[in-house]
């Protein structure tokens, strides 16, 4: 399945404030950009976000879907919901593939259960430190296209750098990556893309009870293309988020959700079809964690401003 790319939206109109609903009013000529909010840019796996990103070609959004079928992509519960392909995420999913298991709960923290959440921020083979920036820098990676640069600082609890990560006595990890390259799709569509992100993990040492987690990232996919109804499309895809004071705390053998802290999340898409006048639609997540199973948010898409409550144990949006 054919990606379809996105712009960042940096602000968002609060039009009207309701509890959530799946009553969704999407505008006719936003429409076919609305559904390309539901997944993430190619490349988002490559770098650490809240979204849940993909660099495969089945996993996207295909121009020709508006004309009454379905693309291949699911909404988190597995299902296809009626009117889906016209009407993109909805009140009642999160938008761009859903928000990351680390965010969740859903990373298992113990010695056999591996190093718990963001527990495996470290390099492994190909990378060196340099005194010049206290970084271990690594070596770039290319894969299918795109090219993969990643850099790490390393600091024990007293704030020394640390030259090589030490499972014991580190204790705050800073990874800086960076994404960009074109994309050939297997039906020759190709995508352009540039994306990146920093984040910085405090709590990693042994006797750290819980993990505090700050960053940013943003990233931008442009994709030329031929719907599956043989009708050339541009579009542009953007995406961000910024993590702000989420803290995770740690229980051996079990997983915990955030208690606190909050997740900004934004996208943008533009979708023009050829011969036909470009559909824009934006969408803005806001997500607060409040020492509860679930987590405040409000969900602002096209200028209309919904507020509801997200579920960390497994549901989606309650907007009961």
């Amino acid at each position: 399945m054919k990606r379809i790319s996105a712009v960042l939206l940096t602000t968002a109109a609060v039009m009207s404030a309701a509890a959530c609903s799946d009553n969704v009013n999407t505008p006719v000529t936003s429409a076919l950009a609305a559904s390309a909010l539901r997944t993430a840019p190619i490349s988002f796996n490559q770098i650490n976000t809240s979204f849940v990103g993909s660099s495969e070609t089945n996993d996207g959004f295909e121009p020709g879907s508006t004309n009454g079928t379905f693309d291949d992509a699911e909404h988190e519960d597995g299902d296809r919901h009626e009117g889906d392909h016209d009407r993109g995420p909805g009140w009642s999913s999160l938008m761009g593939g859903g928000m990351a298991d680390v965010f969740r709960g859903r990373i298992a923290f113990g010695l056999a259960l591996g190093r718990g959440p963001f527990g495996d921020l470290h390099n492994s083979s190909g990378c060196a430190f340099a005194s010049t920036d206290n970084r271990v820098t690594c070596a770039p990676i290319t894969r299918r296209g795109l090219t993969i640069n990643r850099s790490f600082s390393y600091l024990d609890a007293a704030g020394a750098v640390q030259q090589v990560f030490d499972t014991g006595t580190t204790n705050t990890v800073n990874v800086l990556t960076t994404v960009s390259g074109t994309k050939v799709h297997h039906d020759d569509d190709t995508s352009t893309v540039n994306s990146k992100s920093d984040i910085t993990v405090v709590g990693l040492a042994t006797a750290s009870t819980q993990r505090t987690v700050n960053g940013a990232t943003s990233g931008t996919e442009s994709t030329v293309g031929t719907d599956r109804d043989g009708v050339k499309f541009t579009s542009l895809r953007t995406a961000g988020d910024t993590v702000t004071g989420v803290i995770i705390p740690l229980q051996n053998g079990r997983p915990t959700y955030p208690t606190a802290g909050t997740i900004v999340r934004s996208m943008q898409a533009s979708v023009t079809l050829d011969g036909q006048t470009p559909t824009m639609s934006s969408r803005r997540e806001v997500i607060t964690f409040d020492g509860s199973n679930t987590a405040q948010i409000s969900v602002t898409q096209d200028g209309v401003t919904k507020k509801g409550t997200l579920s960390l144990t497994g549901g989606e949006l309650d907007c009961h």
